[in-house]
């Protein structure tokens, strides 16, 4: 996570914000910004022996996530202490009504952590946020807080026990591995598994015409993925692809799929006038998610 590029890049796109677009973009670059300080003080020390690079290439080809192959330890009482900050932070800064944001403070994070599969975090990311779904009301939290809020706490705090692992186990793949056409590309993250939130298309190069990549907000890990082809069911057929944009905002577009039914949010590089940052574009492309769910775009 680069810091220096995210204050850039929201920046940039506070010139002209509405102040509630504003208030949001210096509350999520606050928030990153909590995020990194407590991945550089934690300690989440890999289980296990180290992958060699011939076994995260097989993980990779193989669509095994390399989470699953060298999981990571993650210490309860620090992860207690990065849920609280996080907590603290969404309760300070969100523009949550006072009882909501003293119900968030007032949460018992470290029973919380106490009663989370932490193992399963460390392992297998997706598989732990939908468990925590699932038995959300096992956690003890009662109803003054919504169980997003709650959730939305628990999975930032989860990023800063796993992101530096990620990329380390993402750099042992090699990059002919990474780069290669033979297999198709993975639609879920190569490191933790879970789907991508969105997607990046990169200037014209090479033989491809534009590079794209894949963003997962679960763990930060960015993967080369087809220029055309579906982010969600991984089709290829061009025909049964389709881009859509808000007027006056080539850069941010839904590309819909009409096999699956689905769609990924998606930012070309080459029609952005910030400096590019996954982090900053996912909320960016929030908005999209609303034109995405009105029944005039499925209708389309």
């Amino acid at each position: 996570m680069n810091l220096n590029t995210i204050a850039k890049a929201v920046e940039a796109y506070k010139e002209g914000a509405s102040q509630a677009d504003a208030a949001r973009l210096d509350f999520f670059e606050g928030l990153y910004r909590l995020q990194q300080e407590r991945a550089e003080l934690v300690t989440s020390p890999r289980d296990g022996e180290p992958l060699s690079r011939e076994e995260a290439d097989a993980a990779y080809v193989g669509f095994e996530p390399l989470l699953s192959k060298a999981p990571v330890s993650i210490d309860e009482t620090q992860f207690f202490g990065t849920c609280k900050a996080v907590a603290d932070h969404i309760a300070d800064n969100a523009g949550l009504e006072d009882e909501a944001a003293e119900s968030l403070r007032g949460i018992d994070w470290y029973k919380i952590s106490s009663k989370l599969d932490l193992e399963l975090a460390g392992e297998k990311p997706a598989e732990f946020i939908e468990a925590c779904l699932v038995d959300f009301d096992s956690l003890g939290i009662g109803s003054d807080v919504s169980s997003s809020l709650v959730m939305m706490v628990v999975a930032f705090a989860l990023r800063a026990h796993i992101q530096t692992e990620a990329a380390q186990l993402m750099e042992l793949v090699s990059r002919d591995v990474k780069e290669t056409h033979s297999n198709e590309r993975p639609l879920a993250c190569p490191v933790c598994g879970s789907a991508a939130s969105a997607s990046h298309v990169a200037g014209a190069t090479g033989i491809d015409g534009r590079d794209r990549e894949q963003y997962c907000s679960v763990c930060g890990t960015t993967w080369p993925f087809e220029r055309m082809r579906c982010g969600v069911c991984g089709t290829e057929n061009a025909a049964r692809l389709h881009y859509f944009h808000v007027d006056g905002d080539s850069a941010h577009r839904l590309q819909s799929c009409d096999e699956c039914g689905q769609y990924q949010r998606v930012f070309f590089e080459e029609d952005l006038e910030v400096p590019v940052s996954m982090e900053v574009e996912d909320v960016v492309m929030a908005k999209l998610d609303a034109v995405a769910l009105d029944p005039r775009f499925r209708s389309e």
